[in-house]
Parts: C-alpha cells; sequence; structure tokens
C-alpha cells in the first residue's frame, strides 16, 4: 500500500458536486473500487457528498485474480469502503485473453459485472490523464470520430443503468492531492510499471515524452476528444434525419432515396442504419456491403445480421423464421408494441376505425394460406400474395409478417393492406417490423 504526504487541498468536492448536480436521476450510485488511488479518492468524495446529495452509495471490486495480490486487494477495497459505511461486493471473474489480450478481456470482463449491477449509474474515477491516453491509443489505431471522442462523461451501460465519470476533467494530479490532504491509503497493481502493455507503454513512455514538448498535450488532447464528442453527436443526429427519410414503409432502406443525398450522407445514412440495428462492421465488411448493394442477389452477414436486396432497397432477413403463433395483441396508438416476433406499431391515415379498435379484440396470427382481403371500397377481395407483391414487401418477410384479426375477422396485413370494410380516412394504419436475427434480436 501506498500513503501520501500533504498538499495544499484542490477544490475538487466542487467538480463532483456540480456533475451530480447535472444528472440528478441518478440516485443509487455504485462505485467501481479497485482500491487504486483514483477509486480511493473517488469513493471517499462521494461519501462525504452523500448525505447533502440524499443519494445511497456502494462499491463494487471486480476480482480478475490475475496477481498474486489479488485477494490482498480485495480486502483492501472491502475494508476501505467499510470505514466510509459503504457496502462493497467483491466479484471473482475470468479473464478470456484469447484474440484480444489480457487488457481488453480484463476489462471485458469487468465491464460484464458493471453492467450487472442493481442501481442507477455505475460511478468510475477516469480522470483527464486516462482520456488523454484514450485519445492517443484510438488516434495510433486509426479510429474514427467516435475513437478520438474517447470517454463521455455520461453513457447507458443497459436501460435504467448509466456509467457516469466525474472526474473526467480532472488532472490525476488534483487526485493525488487530495488523497494528500485526507492522508488515504491505496494500493498499487505491479502490472500498471510494465510497459509491455500498450497503455502502460501509452502512460509511462510516451506521454511523458510529449508532456516535455508539450506541456499542454494532456489539455489539447482532453479537447480534441471534446471537439470529437460534439461532431460525433452531430453526425448521429444528422444520420438519424436521413435513415428517417430513407425507409420506406416495409422498414428497409429505400437506395433511391439515399442516392438523393449524395454519396458522403447516403454512405453515413447506411452506417447509421447498421447502427440503429446494433451492428458496427469493420471497414472491410462495410465496404463490401456498399460495392454491392444495389444488386438484387444480395445476401450480407454481420455477427448474425443479414441483409438483403430487393427493388431497390435494403432490408433485413430474419432467417426465414415465420410468424409467431396466435397471440393477442393490445391498441396502443403511437406506441412501439413489442410481441412475440417483432413490433406492431400504428400510425394515422387510411385504416381501421378507431371506434372498432378501442373495443379490444384485437389478435395476431400466422398465415395459413388462401387469405383474401379487399383492400378497396368497393372493389373485389385479393389474394394476400397480390397485395403484397404490390406493396413491395419482399418475399422473405411475407412468412415474417402477421395477419391482424378484429374479433376473428381478417382485419389486416400490417404495412401492406386493411380490411376496407373496417376502414376510414382518419384511420390508423397498422405496421409490422420482424425482429431482426442478429445483434438486436433473435
Amino acid at each position: 500500500m501506498a500513503s501520501s504526504r500533504k498538499l495544499p487541498q484542490p477544490d475538487l468536492a466542487h467538480r463532483v458536486a456540480a456533475v451530480l448536480a447535472g444528472h440528478p436521476h441518478c440516485r443509487r450510485l455504485c462505485v467501481g473500487l479497485s482500491g487504486g488511488l483514483d477509486s480511493v479518492v473517488l469513493l471517499h468524495l462521494l461519501a462525504s457528498l452523500r448525505d447533502a446529495f440524499g443519494f445511497s452509495l456502494s462499491a463494487l471490486h471486480v476480482h480478475h485474480g490475475l496477481s498474486a495480490k489479488a485477494d490482498d486487494w480485495a480486502r483492501f477495497a472491502v475494508d476501505f469502503a467499510g470505514s466510509l459505511a459503504v457496502p462493497c461486493t467483491v466479484r471473482r471473474v475470468t479473464v478470456d485473453a484469447a484474440g484480444v489480450g489480457i487488457e481488453a478481456g480484463a476489462r471485458a470482463a469487468r465491464y460484464a459485472e458493471f453492467a450487472a449491477v442493481v442501481a442507477d449509474a455505475v460511478v468510475l474515477a477516469q480522470h483527464r490523464d486516462d482520456q488523454a491516453e484514450t485519445v492517443l491509443f484510438n488516434v495510433v489505431r486509426g479510429a474514427g470520430l467516435a475513437g478520438i471522442a474517447a470517454m463521455p462523461i455520461l453513457r447507458s451501460l443497459q436501460p435504467g443503468l448509466d456509467l457516469l465519470r466525474p472526474l473526467l476533467d480532472v488532472p490525476r494530479a488534483v487526485l493525488a492531492a487530495y488523497a494528500a490532504v485526507h492522508v488515504l491509503d491505496w494500493v498499487d497493481d505491479d502490472s500498471n510499471a510494465d510497459p509491455a502493455y500498450d497503455r502502460n507503454y501509452l502512460r509511462l513512455v510516451a506521454m511523458p515524452v510529449l508532456r516535455q514538448r508539450f506541456p499542454g498535450v494532456d489539455e489539447g488532447l482532453a479537447r480534441a476528444a471534446r471537439h470529437a464528442a460534439e461532431a460525433e453527436a452531430l453526425l448521429g443526429e444528422y444520420g438519424r434525419q436521413d435513415v428517417a427519410a430513407c425507409l420506406n414503409e416495409a422498414g428497409g432502406l429505400d437506395l433511391h432515396r439515399a442516392a438523393l443525398l449524395g454519396e458522403l450522407r447516403a454512405r453515413h445514412a447506411l452506417r447509421s442504419w447498421l447502427q440503429q440495428l446494433g451492428a458496427r462492421p469493420d471497414k472491410r465488411a462495410f465496404d463490401a456491403l456498399w460495392q454491392q448493394r444495389g444488386t438484387e442477389s444480395l445476401c450480407w452477414h454481420w455477427h448474425g445480421l443479414m441483409l438483403r436486396s430487393y427493388r431497390g432497397a435494403l432490408y433485413v432477413a430474419p432467417d426465414g423464421v415465420p410468424a409467431a403463433a396466435m397471440q393477442s395483441c393490445p391498441f396502443l396508438p403511437l406506441q412501439k408494441v413489442p410481441l412475440e416476433g417483432g413490433v406492431l406499431r400504428w400510425q394515422r391515415g387510411w385504416g381501421l376505425r378507431e371506434s372498432l379498435l378501442v373495443q379490444g379484440g384485437l389478435e395476431l396470427r400466422p398465415r395459413s394460406g388462401g387469405e383474401r382481403l379487399r383492400a378497396r371500397p368497393g372493389g373485389p377481395s385479393r389474394a394476400l400474395k397480390q397485395l403484397c407483391q404490390e406493396a413491395g414487401l419482399p418475399p422473405w418477410l411475407r412468412t415474417q409478417t402477421p395477419l391482424l384479426y378484429l374479433n376473428g375477422e381478417l382485419a389486416a396485413l400490417p404495412g401492406v393492406a386493411v380490411a376496407a370494410e373496417l376502414a376510414e380516412e382518419g384511420g390508423w394504419w397498422p405496421m409490422w417490423q420482424a425482429v431482426p436475427a442478429g445483434p438486436n434480436g433473435g
């Protein structure tokens, strides 16, 4: 263990308090407590602010089992947290370094434990020096804007659980000064002194050289991260708008609409759509998709996600899984309703009469064959196959789309047609999107 000598007390509590005030939804905080200087200071700070802000506080120590001292570090974390009346949980993990290395494997194991925490936010002690190293590390690996943006102060780990870094704009020297004033002890991980690890090399070798030549390098790199984050957020906003403008009624990305945006925005719209589907392909895979995007024989795979092309649009192909068995469904206008096999939503326009829908009796059923529907007032009933062809519904999606029944009567083929005798202007048009058999589903 190490301790520090007394230095002038930095005004650190006010900085952390300001971050907490900006995120009032974080009422249950869990600190990732390694036992090192940074996390010790963070836990001590939050314990001092606990009563004033009225949040609950706990700690999590992830035991990686990579050092002979790992048990001692776990005991220190529990004892230190206990001295502040903070409950501390120790989680033992197995690090899988195959194909990624010890650093990445340990990080993956650690973040898996963070994601399982019952809290509003997991709070980590990364500081400005860490941010600068992360930017540099990502730059030398050829990262794009997202990589240069590095670590955000707040991001979602999973629904209802955020990851918060209140020290991200604070130099490590300020944390050391705080530890000195409060005579705090901490543990030192011997592996942090080994330059064989990439991040250690940057911290121990590259950054000291850069600081000698460019004294403001840490702040400069952190500022570059903020600029990149703003640019990435702006591109994300444009991407969402462009995707919305390019999606057709069947949920496919219309390549003709995308082409009107120009090549750069069209490529960005395609990448944004993939991200919405949970896919972040590497450059080679994305370029292959871009080159083949308009060919009718396209069948593109990425980590379980499959895209196919039909009539000038790209669609998610859910691997031929048929529509789910019969199930009742609620009428929730302007909402996305998750159901077995997909999502149902309603939009205003020519559609089913609301007075009928609010009475209930809605069911989704798989197709059995031979169904017909009168899609136009006064027109003949027509086979669903014909209606699907006219609507441009891709063949592989036709078995994925269930039929909507109202009190036992066929009322609609979502996204394609509604029964004219049950419809009116200003009614509700049902839309169905099958769950993709990829990163976001199946």
